[in-house]
């Protein structure tokens, strides 16, 4: 399992890395075991459920639980759309269910490639692998656009959304694909969307 890092460190080796532990980390892992790589995740989280951690009380899937599953196993049934938590749910039982090897809370400070080899530098030390996964999603580094001319508004990302309540009686436009219609739902009433 130890390869030298590129200062004569030893450092932890694999042939596979999955850097992201959320939906897409879980399901490119699925795949891995199910071809019996050697790999590993590195999830930046205290714990599963990726960027559903961190979403607003009222968030949830914009699609039904049937059609949100994961390889290899259904969401379980819910009424409607579910909610985060049974989302956070599935994901720990799915991480679980499959005997994924995720290791955090490991933050990956820098990724580089050098003579067929990837360096992976970290919280919990060096990692190398032939292959590396980027399945951090936009969570922790969201784009927030800049638009030309005056806006003396405040702009915000759903990632930061706090909910309804500082909204109230405030005129808000609401921009953006599937978090967009969820959040104006929600401002709705409360403000003049």
């Amino acid at each position: 399992m130890g390869r030298l890092w590129r200062d004569d460190r030893l450092a932890e080796h694999h042939m596979a890395i999955v850097v992201g532990g959320g939906q897409s980390g879980l399901a490119t892992a699925y795949y891995l075991r199910r071809f019996k790589v050697d790999f590993l995740i590195l999830d930046n989280q205290e714990e599963p459920g990726g960027a559903w951690l961190h979403a607003w009380p009222s968030l949830t899937l914009f699609s039904a639980a049937e059609f949100s599953n994961l390889p290899g196993w259904p969401v379980p049934q819910y009424p409607g759309y579910p909610p985060a938590r049974h989302v956070i749910d599935y994901l720990t039982s799915y991480e679980r269910r499959y005997d994924l090897p995720v290791r955090c809370p490991v933050h990956v400070r820098s990724v580089s490639h050098d003579g067929g080899m990837f360096f992976l530098d970290s919280t919990e030390g060096q990692f190398t692998a032939e292959h590396v996964v980027a399945a951090t999603g936009t969570w922790s580094a969201p784009f927030v656009p800049h638009y030309p001319g005056t806006f003396r508004g405040r702009q915000r990302h759903s990632s930061t959304y706090p909910g309804p309540d500082p909204f109230r009686g405030a005129k808000i436009a609401v921009v953006g694909g599937d978090s967009g219609p969820n959040l104006g739902g929600h401002c709705r009433a409360s403000s003049s969307t």
